[in-house]
């Protein structure tokens, strides 16, 4: 299948439910992300996740319960006309809109709102059911692979291919935050090789003070990349895996640098300047004894020294049984 959508180079913002349920709290983060955005030049998606709670969650748990997931998504909650004005704002700026549906009818909002780009939570990834409605929406999707075996990933991989949906696959370890022994980055190489047409990225969870993560992950192989982000304000904390705009911007400059350190993936044309510079240290061709014009000159009658002159035969273009297009003088160079 060939990728209509294009995934690489992609940045994606999880605001998740670091908004806190205050509507100007999450509008701050998607301005201060937006700049972020510019400053660098980098192609940007600002994500956001919708939860339906009144389906999400069972009847008998909307109330005191005791999961801490459900009671923070139920104090974070934020009503359908603030995620409206989110979209507008981010598409206004001209980025990408992106958002995880975790329930069949936040699949239907984010179609009635027009966001462009679906995501699938680690948690969700063998959901079949919600993986049906996301598939019938044709949007490209990016997966995260949390938690899930190769096996696993198969089955994501072949129910989105037969479908026809454009899609790309984040490695991911669901563990917040994520330590250094553990971030398992060999993995993206094995994704690209089991899955060769399809665009691996990463969805990190590291200490977002750690810059060096990323350069890692792109010489693997990720293309796209995806951060939870954030900011701090008074009686609200970031966690310890969310980065502040300030982070994010150090991130993305270690990102170029990695790029630009790694090149082309196609074979390099080796530019003048390099192959002068090598030739500087080869060593040149000279005649070991007096040569006339027709002789068969043999090993024994050159020698290799440097240095190499301009047009002069080197050491490795050396060929036995050569014949003396001229007559040459001991210890001079053979040119060509």
């Amino acid at each position: 299948m060939t990728e209509k959508f294009n995934f690489k180079d992609l940045f994606i913002f999880e605001i998740a439910n670091n908004h806190q349920g205050v509507f100007d709290h999450g509008l701050r983060i998607i301005r201060e992300m937006i700049g972020v955005a510019r400053k660098t030049g980098v192609r940007a998606a600002i994500k956001l996740q919708f939860r339906d709670l009144d389906t999400l969650v069972h009847p008998k748990h909307r109330r005191d319960s005791d999961d801490r997931f459900i009671r923070r998504f139920q104090s974070t909650k934020l009503r359908d006309e603030h995620f409206k004005e989110y979209v507008r704002e981010i598409q206004h700026a001209g980025l990408l809109t992106m958002c995880t549906p975790f329930d069949e009818p936040s699949v239907q909002s984010i179609q009635k709102m027009g966001i462009e780009v679906m995501k699938v939570a680690s948690s969700s990834s063998n959901d079949w059911p919600l993986l049906e409605e996301i598939a019938k929406t044709k949007k490209p999707v990016v997966c995260s692979t949390g938690a899930l075996t190769f096996e696993k990933i198969d089955k994501v991989v072949d129910f989105f291919t037969k479908r026809n949906v454009d899609f790309a696959l984040l490695h991911c370890v669901s563990i917040y935050p994520t330590p250094n022994h553990l971030l398992s980055l060999n993995q993206i190489e094995l994704m690209r090789k089991r899955y060769p047409n399809i665009t691996i990225g990463f969805s990190t969870h590291e200490d977002p003070r750690n810059p060096h993560v990323i350069r890692t992950a792109y010489g693997k192989g990720a293309r796209l990349f995806e951060k939870h982000v954030g900011i701090d304000a008074p009686a609200i904390a970031l966690n310890a895996y969310s980065a502040t705009p300030e982070q994010v911007e150090v991130w993305i400059n270690a990102w170029k640098e990695a790029k630009e350190a790694s090149g082309s993936e196609e074979p390099r044309v080796i530019p003048p300047e390099e192959v002068r510079d090598a030739r500087s240290f080869m060593r040149g061709v000279y005649v070991s004894r007096d040569v006339k014009k027709g002789d068969v000159i043999s090993r024994k009658d050159v020698f290799f020294s440097i240095p190499v002159l301009e047009g002069q035969l080197t050491s490795g273009q050396w060929t036995e049984g050569m014949i003396a297009e001229k007559d040459f003088t001991k210890e001079d160079p053979i040119i060509v």
